[in-house]
């Protein structure tokens, strides 16, 4: 499971650092061109929203975008990584020439100016921060959840991410697979708390693996939930409106 919690304080931690470049900048522009007639502290204000604390919500963006790589490419997630920061950071110039040609500081969408600025300086800041958050998305690598569950007279340790659906008999549980059913003497009340939120709650007999859900169907009044396998489960009145 990723730590929702453990991910806020990375964001609050960037975007500390990013303020602190912004705040150390803008006072290194104010005592290098006060004197200037044409200075304005607010121009260099805008400009440095744009040049340094834009890259906020890009930075978020590249952190999923390195979540999705680590899970699906692990064995090359770092040389994955070095080929997409070049990308990146070239993404984010042209996106900020952009915004601040829309606010009139450029006569062109790409100036040459800015890009000695930007690579020369702000690029440097955005890299660091790029690679804390591949260093932070590696070394909080998502781990296997298992449970365990009986087969006859065996006790089998069952990664949940095989399961595709828990279904309430009695006082015990079944633990369907594609391949197979095992079971578990336990409630489902109980067991719907220890597997939140990988698995939501649809009807008081199932419980339902998200990573497994296809599409929602309606029949007349029922409401049913298909998986990727094509099995139909009915969602209880009581459970909707469902969502995953």
């Amino acid at each position: 499971m990723w730590k929702i919690g453990s991910e806020k304080r990375f964001y609050y931690l960037a975007t500390i650092a990013l303020v602190a470049i912004f705040v150390i900048t803008l006072v290194q522009n104010v005592i290098r061109y006060s004197d200037h007639s044409s200075y304005s502290i607010w121009v260099s204000i805008g400009y440095l929203c744009v040049s340094v604390l834009l890259f906020v919500p890009f930075l978020m963006l590249g952190l999923r975008i390195q979540k999705i790589i680590q899970k699906r490419y692990p064995k090359i997630y770092w040389v994955l990584i070095v080929c997409s920061v070049p990308v990146i950071l070239f993404v984010f110039y042209l996106l900020s020439n952009v915004v601040l040609h829309s606010f009139g500081y450029f006569d062109h969408f790409i100036d040459q100016e800015y890009a000695r600025y930007y690579f020369g300086r702000e690029a440097l800041y955005h890299l660091l921060l790029i690679i804390a958050a591949a260093i932070y998305v590696h070394n909080t690598k998502e781990k296997k959840r298992t449970i365990l569950v009986s087969k006859g007279r065996k006790t089998v340790t069952l990664p949940l991410v095989s399961v595709l659906w828990v279904e309430a008999d009695d006082h015990y549980l079944k633990f369907h697979t594609e391949t197979d059913t095992f079971i578990k003497r336990y409630s489902m009340g109980a067991i719907a708390k220890q597997l939140s939120p990988d698995f939501i709650r649809i009807h008081r007999k199932y419980l339902v693996n998200k990573e497994h859900i296809h599409s929602k169907e309606k029949q007349q009044r029922d409401a049913y939930l298909v998986l990727n396998s094509g099995k139909r489960l009915k969602i209880g009145q009581s459970y909707k409106p469902v969502s995953w």
